[in-house]
């Protein structure tokens, strides 16, 4: 079966922009090739992730989202600091945009089942996420 399945920052905080966003794309990436999951599309935009997934069954995609969701935020809040403010003083290290609260992913996620007919509009869908425009709801 093949599911789309999303999911969103905690308070659709825009923070994977940047280096978050490659550094999320890269554990995102580490954790589907660990763990031998079948994601054929992925893409992230400011404040929200679309992936393309094959499995069983909606069990089995409920412990592919939760390990996946686990394992970023828990990356991306070890991400290296970014140095800000006065050089010449020595400046000092932050996390920001990433650390300003306790979750980083929101509880939920959102999926639907996509038939084999589907796979590729999805796809393309998926891969021009950030060529969307966007409106909160």
């Amino acid at each position: 079966m093949f599911y789309h399945v999303w999911f969103v920052t905690k308070n659709r905080r825009p923070v994977l922009v940047g280096e978050v966003e490659k550094r999320s794309k890269n554990v995102f990436g580490e954790c589907i090739n660990r763990h031998k999951y079948k994601v054929l599309e992925m893409e992230t935009n400011k404040d929200y992730v679309h992936m393309l997934v094959e499995c069983k069954d909606k069990t089995e995609l409920s412990s592919i989202v939760r390990t996946i969701k686990c394992v970023s935020a828990k990356e991306l809040r070890i991400t290296p600091r970014s140095r800000v403010g006065n050089i010449r003083l020595g400046g000092y290290y932050t996390r920001k945009c990433v650390e300003e609260q306790s979750s980083f992913w929101a509880r939920r996620y959102g999926y639907n089942e996509v038939l084999e007919n589907e796979i590729e509009n999805i796809r393309d869908y998926i891969r021009n996420q950030k060529q969307i425009p966007h409106t909160s709801a």
